[in-house]
């Protein structure tokens, strides 16, 4: 066992809470390798060309791309992302290929399109389909041949369908859920819907902290598309499916938890554990005014260095709310 696993758990419970950058030193942006690098994350992109256009999606992206070496609000430079998270709801509606074709030309997993960075992706309520009960949406299909694409350094474990995976960066593993983890389709609102289907992914999530965390302590990130709050959690869960959660989690150093799917950011805990809302990178449609062009939102910015997880919010106005967390030892 390695040093910093002894009581990781009561170590993650004692650093839940954001600390103030004023109270911790600035850091210089170190060179990227294992122990120092940048993602970035967004949430909802949701293409519906005609019920909302891509203005402000193509506008954050263009954001995101130029946002290497500017300045990062808990010091230093932002660095070249490795990849950037994208929550789920890749589309709104999966029978119209035309908005599966746009956010192909938007997000790659190689980072060929116009995000010139690698999209590392889940799949959310949107993506889904009928087909989804018992098989796979023209979108979920797409999601995984896209997945075994990818051309980068990572080697990726994936489940027996190519759909849930997991990979690591440096100290951190990651873990992709996509829908949220679950083993058994749920109701949404108590009517039953046999699309909202998680697809085993609890049990994915079990075997894989299993075989690739055991007793070693590393600090794990997880990324799914519902949320664990207000109504994101009230419609999609099940009380069953939060205990099943809890259980596989315990013994692990949770550092950290992503999601998406209400369009907009927050920071809060469940359980203890760090847990953020990725925003969507475009505002949503105003009913009042719907033909007016849509305008950006936000993205996350999240950096390890030097063992502290740093985590930025960028919106339309620029940086906003930060937060960081010692996930190595010191």
């Amino acid at each position: 066992m390695t040093p910093f696993s002894t009581s990781r758990r009561s170590l993650c419970r004692q650093l839940t809470g954001a600390v103030a950058a004023a109270s911790l030193p600035s850091l210089a942006s170190p060179p990227d390798d294992d122990a120092n690098f940048t993602f970035f994350v967004v949430a909802d992109p949701q293409i519906h060309l005609d019920k909302w256009g891509t203005a402000g999606t193509e506008a954050t992206i263009h954001t995101l791309n130029s946002l290497p070496d500017k300045d990062f609000p808990l010091g230093g430079k932002v660095g070249n992302p490795r990849a950037v998270l994208v929550a789920g709801d890749l589309v709104d509606v999966t029978d119209d290929p035309r908005h599966w074709e746009t956010y192909r030309r938007f997000f790659d997993p190689n980072g060929k399109a116009l995000l010139k960075f690698p999209a590392f992706e889940c799949i959310g309520n949107h993506d889904l389909s009928p087909a989804s009960a018992t098989g796979f949406s023209n979108v979920q299909e797409a999601f995984i041949a896209r997945s075994k694409s990818r051309s980068g350094p990572e080697k990726f474990h994936y489940d027996a369908d190519g759909y849930h995976y997991s990979w690591d960066w440096g100290p951190l593993h990651l873990v992709n859920l996509n829908l949220f983890p679950g083993n058994e389709p749920r109701p949404v609102y108590d009517r039953p819907v046999p699309w909202n289907n998680p697809r085993r992914s609890l049990d994915f999530l079990r075997d894989d902290l299993r075989t690739s965390v055991g007793n070693s302590g590393r600090p794990v990130i997880l990324m799914w598309h519902y949320g664990l709050r207000g109504w994101g959690l009230e419609k999609w869960w099940q009380p069953a499916d939060l205990a099943a959660l809890r259980t596989v989690l315990a013994p692990y150093h949770i550092a950290l938890i992503l999601h998406g799917h209400e369009h907009a950011f927050a920071q809060y805990t469940w359980e203890s554990y760090p847990v953020f809302m990725c925003p969507s990178p475009q505002k949503d449609r105003d009913p009042k005014s719907p033909d007016t062009p849509r305008t950006p939102k936000g993205f996350l910015v999240i950096r390890l260095a030097s063992g502290e997880l740093q985590l930025a919010h960028h919106n339309a106005s620029g940086w906003a709310e930060t937060w960081r967390q010692r996930v190595l030892p010191a």
